[in-house]
């Protein structure tokens, strides 16, 4: 609670030191008190850490996206807040206090504790990655976990227009647009693909399989015939009818004279390099007439 809301109650500025001194309240910023001597609560330091903005704030950040449940918690993280731009500086402990010209079209209308929405707590994660890299694999990975459609996310750069990492965010939404739907598919791109010089191939490329419309992860049109490239993050299927659709998709791409192969998380994020090898030799079947480059990781091996 805050000085006010205390005095509102009829305690005086004696009283609550009274209150303090005894050891039965706690003093958790300058005017805002834990009225209980346990430990404080995550609940507790994120309410008390907005009663300690004098204008007004919301969570954002991983404050947020833990309240979004996309990011874990964690207790050892400072509780992130944003307020209007302009405000003066307000130093707390254990908080992180950000500024926002756009603060009135950044939060969840109505939400409690008040918070960014989801695409805009992503936003604020990219922007605050130390390089660009960082910051589309940030965006990427967190508009997935969190169900942000890339034209959210679009938007919210678009609104916002951040000094930082403005491409990169841009290439992420790139990504979601294009299909790259999973931390697999985006690792298959970046270090399979793209780590290695190969095509980059068709992403949700459509099939029809028993007269249905299906959707291939990969698909690569070459001059002599097509390639197929599933991307099993899982190893199993999780139910039967997934497990049929796939087999029919097999089926079909064999009658068709399409080779078809699975790689899963270990094959992809492990070993990229003999991945990339494989997939070459099935593009070179397909009339690709292109060569393998090597990576960093193939550049490591060959000096061991």
């Amino acid at each position: 609670m805050t000085r006010a809301q205390l005095r509102a109650r009829g305690y005086t500025d004696h009283g609550i030191q009274a209150q303090i001194d005894a050891g039965r309240w706690q003093r958790l910023h300058d005017g805002v008190y834990l009225t209980y001597s346990g430990p404080p609560t995550p609940d507790a330091l994120r309410s008390g850490a907005l009663l300690a903005c004098p204008s007004g704030g919301m969570l954002s950040h991983e404050t947020a996206a833990e309240l979004h449940g996309f990011v874990e918690p964690n207790p050892r993280r400072p509780v992130h807040v944003t307020v209007r731009y302009g405000c003066s500086a307000v130093r707390l402990d254990g908080v992180k206090v950000h500024r926002s010209r756009a603060f009135a079209h950044i939060g969840v209308v109505g939400s409690d504790p008040p918070r960014t929405s989801r695409a805009h707590t992503v936003l604020d994660l990219a922007v605050a990655a130390p390089d660009a890299q960082e910051a589309l694999h940030r965006a990427h990975h967190h508009a997935l976990e969190a169900g942000v459609h890339p034209l959210a996310l679009e938007s919210a750069v678009e609104l916002r227009r951040p000094a930082r990492h403005r491409r990169a965010i841009a290439a992420a939404v790139a990504l979601l647009r294009d299909g790259v739907l999973s931390e697999l598919e985006y690792r298959y791109l970046v270090d399979v693909e793209q780590g290695h010089g190969l095509p980059v191939g068709h992403r949700q490329a459509p099939v029809l399989v028993d007269g249905v419309r299906r959707y291939e992860d990969i698909l690569y049109d070459m001059p002599d015939g097509r390639v197929i490239v599933r991307l099993d993050g899982f190893g199993t299927h999780r139910d039967a009818r997934t497990a049929l659709v796939d087999r029919r998709r097999s089926v079909t791409a064999a009658v068709a004279g399409e080779p078809s192969v699975p790689f899963g998380w270990e094959e992809v994020t492990a070993f990229p390099c003999r991945t990339a090898r494989e997939v070459a030799a099935l593009l070179r079947t397909a009339g690709w007439d292109g060569a393998v480059g090597p990576c960093g990781l193939c550049e490591r091996n060959s000096r061991l």
